[in-house]
């Protein structure tokens, strides 16, 4: 019985140590074998390695994927005094596994660290900016952006080095405002909204302004110049006219005069017209002898 017992304590112990002695490593994940809690080994091959059974030598999984952290709500002062409520989100991952386990252990005491870092330093970079300067919608933008790009240089070598963690991007998760300031906060916006729309006015009306005046002066220019070139048309009509009116005066004078006449004739009297005319007039020669074939 007893030979059985110990038979049965030797194969037990037998598979403790050989399954605490084979360590599985994920894709996913960097291991760290300790000895007696001091880490003599780090494995970030996935597959399977040997080492010393528990507790002789223990392995510590960690994972050294992207992991992100959203951080709790803070108040912060701008640089003008106004107060602002933030909260960030923080992508993070473990570069070096030995320096991670000595100054935080795991993962929660990792995060509790960042939070408390990025927190300072947001509201050490906010305290750099006026108010407007994270309400401003114009060409430069927001300074939200900048914000975080400031942030991020300056807690990533500390991250680095203290705790052996790499940040791969910081941002302004949430921006708002306490409760007792939103009133003056919506009168500021209020009024940027307003005078921005008066400058946009004035410069649409100043836009009209020079588009009618360069319409106007278009109009007057095409007027001058179609009066200029129907004058110099009419001028070179009626030299053309007197050039015809010489030739067939030059050709025969008699009948010349008389289509003048009879054209005056026409223009001049109608059923209603009466004439006065002395006996000497021209006008009174081919009414009084009017012109064979008359």
């Amino acid at each position: 019985m007893k030979k059985a017992l110990a038979a049965i304590g030797a194969l037990i112990i037998l598979i403790y140590i050989i399954g605490t002695s084979f360590v599985t490593v994920h894709e996913s994940e960097v291991v760290i074998i300790t000895l007696f809690n001091r880490p003599t080994r780090i494995v970030d091959q996935a597959g399977l390695t040997l080492k010393w059974p528990d507790p002789i030598q223990t392995a510590i999984r960690l994972d050294h994927r992207l992991q992100s952290l959203d951080s709790n709500l803070g108040e912060y002062l701008t640089r003008d005094k106004k107060n602002l409520v933030a909260s960030s989100f923080i992508i993070w991952r473990i570069a070096d596994p030995e320096r991670f386990i000595q100054s935080v252990r795991n993962s929660a005491g990792a995060q509790r660290r960042l939070s408390d870092l990025v927190s300072s330093e947001i509201g050490v970079a906010i305290g750099e900016y006026q108010l407007s300067d994270f309400l401003n919608t114009g060409k430069e933008g927001s300074k939200i952006g900048e914000i975080c790009d400031n942030v991020l240089k300056k807690t990533a070598p500390q991250s680095m080095n203290d705790f052996g963690v790499e940040l791969v991007d910081v941002q302004l998760r949430r921006l708002g405002f306490p409760s007792q300031n939103l009133r003056s906060v919506y009168d500021r916006m209020s009024a940027e909204r307003e005078r921005i729309a008066k400058k946009y006015r004035a410069e649409g009306e100043e836009e009209a302004s020079n588009i009618r005046s360069q319409t106007d002066k278009e109009v007057r220019e095409l007027l001058a110049h179609a009066y200029r070139e129907s004058q110099i048309t009419r001028g070179r009509g009626e030299a053309e006219a007197i050039k015809i009116y010489a030739e067939a005066f030059s050709k025969d004078p008699g009948f010349y005069k008389m289509m003048r006449t009879l054209e005056a004739y026409n223009k001049l009297m109608d059923e209603k017209t009466t004439l006065i005319l002395s006996a000497e007039s021209p006008l009174f020669k081919y009414l009084e002898n009017p012109p064979e074939g008359n």
